[in-house]
């Protein structure tokens, strides 16, 4: 059997203001169209919800039951109403964001705490990975938004350059090179590299390659399956060293020393950022991300 939706908004005004005339006022119609909305219901159901008189009306036993009924399935269709303007408007649904650095501080994780703040009945769905991974999910529609570190010449991909992080160098403490105040590449070609192959990591390694290699010889870096925090965590044990960027700045580890990497031209090196999207993705709650991006990040 369908329902009246407005004949059971009628019948729980009733209810709550236990007249047909305050309901009608209220409503803005006429008590009369009120009234036969009401006993139309009532003749559809085969009982009688409430108990006239000159007093008002007063919700017969049977009534009440299911005029709390009629409560709670309004409720839930005005919350349904709520979330399917907010997903339409972009601040309600989902929205999955990929991301190849830290979100322990910097430019990533205050663009998602600005996000959430704006847009807070919004679920976010994050995948951490490298390069390969997100764009795959970015195909897949597993994600609709990647912030990815270099070039991903994926086609079907927009892009938007975002930020830079300063690369750190992470030494024990007792290294020699953590009595420098400024550390260039040529300092770190006879260290041993490991490099977490989640976020980054993969990245931060092609560039030690690319820095320090040269023909018939290349430095001894590698990638692992290991965390970011637990490579930090065995450099003080293992003796070698690792990189990093300026996110990881504010929870430096005991034992451990954190040294910017200068160019020769004496400028820091830097790892650069980028936003993709696939083109085909119309998510009203993209377009929010994306217009946020937009504001702090002028193309």
């Amino acid at each position: 059997m369908s329902f009246d939706i407005i004949a059971l908004r009628y019948a729980v005004l009733t209810a709550d203001t236990l007249s047909f005339a305050r309901a009608a006022a209220q409503e803005g119609v006429k008590q009369a169209t009120l009234s036969k909305r009401i006993a139309s219901l009532e003749s559809r159901l085969g009982l009688n919800l409430f108990e006239r008189s000159t007093r008002g009306a007063v919700p017969t036993e049977t009534g009440a039951g299911f005029l709390d009924v009629a409560r709670r399935i309004l409720f839930d269709l005005e919350a349904l109403q709520a979330n399917g303007r907010a997903i339409g408007a972009g601040h309600g649904g989902k929205l999955g964001i990929g991301f190849s650095t830290s979100l322990a501080a910097g430019n990533m994780r205050a663009l998602i705490v600005d996000f959430v703040h704006d847009f807070p009945q919004l679920r976010l769905l994050n995948i951490e990975g490298d390069r390969c991974r997100l764009a795959q999910a970015l195909h897949a529609r597993s994600i609709d938004f990647a912030v990815i570190s270099g070039d991903v010449p994926e086609i079907g991909l927009k892009r938007r350059a975002m930020w830079s992080e300063r690369i750190m160098v992470m030494l024990h403490d007792e290294h020699m090179l953590a009595q420098k105040d400024r550390v260039y590449w040529s300092d770190l070609r006879a260290e041993r590299f490991i490099l977490p192959r989640q976020g980054s990591g993969t990245d931060l390694a092609d560039l030690v390659r690319a820095r320090l290699g040269e023909p018939g010889w290349q430095p001894d870096v590698e990638t692992q399956e290991v965390s970011r925090e637990n490579v930090a965590n065995f450099v003080p044990i293992g003796r070698y060293v690792t990189l990093t960027t300026d996110t990881v700045l504010g929870r430096v580890l005991p034992g451990v020393v954190l040294r910017e990497i200068h160019e020769l031209s004496a400028h820091i090196s830097h790892i650069s950022y980028a936003g993709y999207w696939r083109s085909d993705n119309s998510s009203p709650a993209l377009a929010r991300l994306l217009k946020l991006v937009g504001d702090r990040y002028p193309p």
